[in-house]
Parts: C-alpha cells; structure tokens; sequence
C-alpha cells in the first residue's frame, strides 16, 4: 500500500509550481503564513513544514524584517533541469533509508574510536569540500561521498566500512541530484558545508551523542530536498 503524502508535501509541491509558472516571480515576497493557510485551508503547521522544505532547496529565502521571498531564476532553472530516472527513484529512497540507519551511528562510534590520524583526514577531506563548494562553487560530490567514507573507516568496524563501500555508486548518484541545486546558491554551499563541519567538531571533541545528532540532522536536510525533487517527478 502506497504511504499517502503529507500535506505540507503537497503544499511545497503546489507552490512550487506557482514559482515555476510564474504565478510568484523571482525577487517577489509569498503571501504570508496566515494567507497560505487560508489559501489552503489548512493550519499554519503544514504551511511552516512547506515553507521549510522550500528554503532547505534554495527556492525560497527569509529576509529580515520578516516574509519569504522568491530565489533568482536561476536557482528555480536548476530544480527543473534535474533529471531523475524512473528506476532511481525506490532506490534513493531505500539509501536514505540505509544512509539513516548507518551513518549517525558511524558518526557516534567515530567520536569515541577514531584515531588522530582519522581526525586529520576527515578534516584534510571538510578543506578538499570547503574548496570545491564553497569558494569554486562546484558540487563537490567526490569530496562529499570521501568525507562520509572518512567517518564509517573511523569506526574500525570492518562491517559497517564494506556496507559503506558497496553503496559508493548509489551514494554517487544520489548526491549529484541532492547537490546540483546548490552550485549557484553561495549561501546553501556554505550551510552544507557547516553541516559537515559541525561533525567533525563532535567527533573531535569526542562527543559521540552531539555526533550522532549532527550527522543526522545533515542527512534529513538533504533527504527533504529529495524528497520533494522526487515528488515534483512523480505529479
């Protein structure tokens, strides 16, 4: 039995649409939190969910003083050139699910076992990434896919360090789509990037609790912009 879409789901995905058509152009401010709601009908809860969803792809950004304002064009252009192949689909979502399961816990086990000469790579590869994403404005998949590769060898559990190896391809494909929209958003390179910094921070610190935490708070970040991505692909 098909899982039935959230609301705030169908929500982003219909104002998304809006974005694209041209109904709320770049540069212009949505109508507020209340007006969604009754728009939709629905409570604030769901219009928030959306609107986070939204901002978490770099559709959508918050300005002081208060409102969310629509992304330039070219960011909306990227969202629409990414392509995702029919048989992708279940398997992206079956990784996130693996990727869930296994890496905040490789991230907790790295933050007690991990040896300093571990602790320098992970943070030789955080500087590889922070070169291609933040300053050259590049995906930096191959750094991405090293850094998470960097903490499961950290655990010294020669287990979870094949599981990891054997999804290279996977977590490849997954990340070029999760990534391509960030190439012309200098502000979401940088909040990725501070996501992977801050765990490497509790690694270092050895505090395998704020580790865990941290990674998993990266991966659900990226799991809503997929999440929506494939959506908009299944309407």
């Amino acid at each position: 039995m098909a899982k039935k879409e959230k609301i705030s789901q169908l929500i982003s995905r219909e104002l998304l649409k809006k974005i694209e058509d041209g109904t709320y152009p770049p540069g212009t401010k949505l109508p507020t939190e209340m007006e969604l709601a009754a728009q939709f009908g629905v409570s604030r809860v769901p219009i928030r969910e959306s609107l986070s969803v939204l901002r978490a792809m770099g559709v959508i950004t918050s300005k002081q003083g208060g409102g969310s304002y629509v992304e330039d064009a070219t960011s909306v252009a990227l969202l629409q050139g990414i392509k995702i192949e029919s048989d992708d689909i279940e398997n992206i979502k079956n990784l996130f699910e693996m990727r869930k399961a296994l890496e905040p816990e490789a991230a907790f086990l790295a933050a007690t076992r991990r040896s300093p000469e571990q602790l320098e790579n992970m943070k030789q590869i955080l500087q590889q990434l922070e070169k291609e994403s933040v300053e050259e404005g590049k995906s930096g998949v191959f750094a991405d896919i090293n850094f998470h590769r960097s903490i499961v060898h950290a655990t010294n559990n020669p287990i979870m360090i094949q599981v990891l190896e054997n999804l290279t391809t996977s977590y490849e494909k997954a990340l070029k789509i999760t990534l391509q929209p960030n190439t012309e958003l200098a502000h979401k390179r940088r909040s990725v990037f501070k996501e992977h910094e801050s765990i490497v921070e509790a690694i270092e610190l050895e505090e395998p609790e704020l580790a865990r935490v941290q990674c998993l708070r990266h991966l659900r970040n990226a799991e809503k912009k997929l999440s929506l991505l494939i959506k908009g692909y299944e309407a």
